[in-house]
């Protein structure tokens, strides 16, 4: 593939993060009384948090309790980051270098605020992998909106959206980078791919690595 730029995303695909964001929506739900299982979450991963806040404040009757539920959830990951670290997906070191030393320009493309993905990257000695850091905080609308993949494409000059690739774990990343017209692909994270996402996705691959060997053909 002749490529000049690769837009990642980054929970679950560049971190094995979700199941920790998960653990720590638990230990908030629990502490507010709240019932709060994997079949309810699964609706937000890869979607952003203010869409998050806004339909659980329907779902809830209360936007104060999510308020909170929210707060409590960040503060639970940033102190399991903190002890335990985050670690990284199979075959991202692998990837990145290959891009570097090839000149293709790598950009993160998050849902996550900017004071998250900062904290994660430079836990992870991360902060400089990545020319651009565009962030859910940057954009108005979340995925499956194409916003932040129309983003991180223009804060890298627009170049062919044929040189492009963006790579995404989630149903709802796949959808974004389909409505910005940019090729992804898939690498699987908690969810499986849906008969629309093997559809519109460029390839649906088992992780990094095999990435990586697919760009080099």
């Amino acid at each position: 593939m002749k490529l000049k730029l690769v837009i990642f995303d980054m929970d679950g695909l560049v971190f094995d993060s979700e199941k920790v964001y998960f653990k720590s929506n638990q230990l908030a739900a629990k502490e507010l009384g709240m019932d709060f299982s994997f079949a309810y979450y699964r609706q937000y991963i890869g979607s952003g948090t203010k869409r998050m806040i806004d339909k659980m404040s329907q779902d809830y009757g209360s936007r104060q309790l999510i308020e909170k539920f929210i707060e409590l959830s960040h503060q639970n990951v940033f102190k399991m980051v903190k002890q335990n670290g985050l670690p990284l997906k199979k075959g991202f070191h692998e990837l990145s270098q290959y891009l570097q030393n090839q000149g293709i320009m790598q950009v993160l493309a998050s849902s996550n605020d900017r004071k998250a993905i900062e904290f994660f990257l430079h836990s992870s000695n991360l902060d400089d992998n990545f020319s651009q850091l565009i962030s859910g905080e940057d954009v108005k609308n979340s995925k499956p909106a194409p916003d932040i993949f129309q983003k991180a494409w223009e804060t890298a000059g627009s170049p062919a959206r044929k040189q492009v690739l963006v790579l995404e774990d989630s149903v709802n990343g796949i959808k974004a980078a389909h409505h910005a017209q940019l090729p992804a692909i898939m690498v699987p994270d908690l969810l499986r791919p849906t008969n629309e996402t093997q559809k519109i996705a460029r390839a649906i691959l088992p992780d990094l690595s095999a990435v990586c060997a697919y760009i080099k053909g």
